[in-house]
């Protein structure tokens, strides 16, 4: 890492540099840092534990211009070295490297779901206001049965929701969210149950949903959701 370093910051990157640079960065499955347990991430090790990265940051660090780095990254994303996903606003951008675990370990490559990285770093889900001219009801191909308890949740927003989830867990191989015979149930869980896997949610209002997965009247499948909703400021 410290020869890596001093190589980057001895003068402006080159390409074949920043690809260096985001190869020896790469972590995979540590605990310690977020996302990286979908697969290989370029984490900096800035202490925050937080794959993002934003263009300015990595302009000084490559010594480049934010035109220039951000030209680099689309050229490399386009070969197929990096998967390249950036956030609305100050969030920044999350590298996810191509083919490292099949070069390096020899294992199959994970697919990365852009939808699932932004849950794992707790970037928000914009759901549109209700009764907005620009909202359009989304078609949910399976029946969805709402807990009377959930009266914080409209059912539009659940339907939005439901709709990620089941993107994201499809990609994942779970082919149960592709098949119509499918149904779900969605209910309030208490407070007391995974107060530990929450610790930087404990003051905010935080709302914790179950949802099972039936096939017929057998449930398959059980998941836990966490809504943490964010006001805009003003």
């Amino acid at each position: 890492m410290s020869i890596v370093t001093d190589l980057i910051s001895a003068d402006r990157c080159s390409e074949m540099d920043i690809v260096l640079d985001l190869w020896v960065s790469a972590i995979y499955n540590d605990d310690q840092v977020q996302g990286s347990g979908l697969g290989p991430v370029a984490y900096f090790r800035n202490g925050t534990g937080n794959p993002l990265v934003t263009y300015t940051e990595l302009s000084a660090r490559w010594g480049l211009s934010r035109a220039t780095v951000g030209r680099i990254l689309k050229k490399l994303a386009t070969s197929d070295y990096i998967s390249l996903m950036s956030f609305p606003g100050r969030h920044g951008s999350v590298i996810y490297l191509q083919n490292y675990l099949s070069t390096m370990f020899e294992i199959s490559d994970v697919m990365v779901d852009k939808e699932e990285v932004a849950m794992t770093l707790n970037i928000r889900l914009e759901l549109p206001a209700e009764g907005c001219a620009d909202y359009e009801d989304p078609s949910l191909e399976h029946e969805v049965i709402v807990s009377d308890e959930l009266t914080s949740v409209s059912k539009s927003h659940i339907e939005i929701i439901m709709q990620k989830m089941a993107q994201i867990l499809m990609a994942q191989g779970i082919s149960c969210f592709g098949c119509s015979l499918s149904h779900y149930k969605l209910y309030p869980l208490s407070d007391d149950c995974g107060e530990d896997l929450l610790p930087r949610a404990r003051e905010q209002t935080v709302l914790r949903l179950g949802l099972a997965v039936l096939c017929g009247n057998r449930q398959i499948a059980n998941f836990e959701l966490t809504l943490n909703p964010i006001e805009e400021s003003k």
